[in-house]
């Protein structure tokens, strides 16, 4: 057999369309998935500022944390063993200069806040008795005035006020935090 006619058809394979486009879609394959891996590295490092976070929950490769400002959650698994060993569910983090701290006041402060499922449905369902959130508009954004111990006070529409217990205020709320009334509870307006 002529070995010129074996290498002429191995040239016409690698030639063909058909390897071509396989080693393109391959080649493009392996570009996104490594762009896709950069981008999620990228997002999570995003996702660390210099802020409060709470812890809501561990998992096998850290803890997950809620982001005060915008609620925003995500998978922390570069947490240093010392503190993953000291906090629990609901503790504050501060980060600051890539480093996470435990804010101990503000957690315990934060504890304290907490009331029972009950004691909380008995606030919520006096508040809504004593005053007319459910007759004004859902739509309506709250602006936080002023917080006292234990009720913050809320501006709406041009000059209309509505006093609010605490306990029915997101914790992590300051003066100029804007709020909306949504099935029954206050939340944060996020933009």
């Amino acid at each position: 057999m002529n070995l010129d006619f074996f290498n002429d058809l191995i040239n016409k394979v690698k030639e063909s369309d058909v390897v071509q486009n396989f080693m393109e879609e391959l080649s493009n394959h392996l570009e996104k998935a490594n762009e896709k891996g950069e981008n999620q590295t990228n997002s999570h490092q995003n996702n660390k500022q210099e802020n409060l976070y709470q812890v809501v929950d561990f998992s096998a490769n850290g803890v997950f944390l809620q982001n005060t400002n915008n609620n925003k959650i995500f998978e922390e698994t570069n947490m240093p063993q010392e503190i993953m060993d000291k906090i629990g569910n609901d503790y504050i983090l501060s980060y600051e200069n890539g480093t996470y701290n435990i804010e101990e006041e503000i957690t315990e402060d934060f504890m304290n806040s907490m009331v029972g499922i009950q004691e909380y449905e008995k606030i919520k369902q006096d508040f809504i008795n004593e005053s007319n959130i459910l007759e004004i508009d859902p739509n309506t954004h709250y602006k936080v005035q002023t917080r006292n111990k234990d009720y913050t006070m809320l501006s709406y529409g041009e000059n209309s006020t509505l006093k609010v217990p605490n306990e029915l205020i997101p914790y992590f709320t300051n003066e100029q935090t804007i709020l909306n009334y949504k099935d029954g509870k206050f939340e944060k307006v996020v933009e």
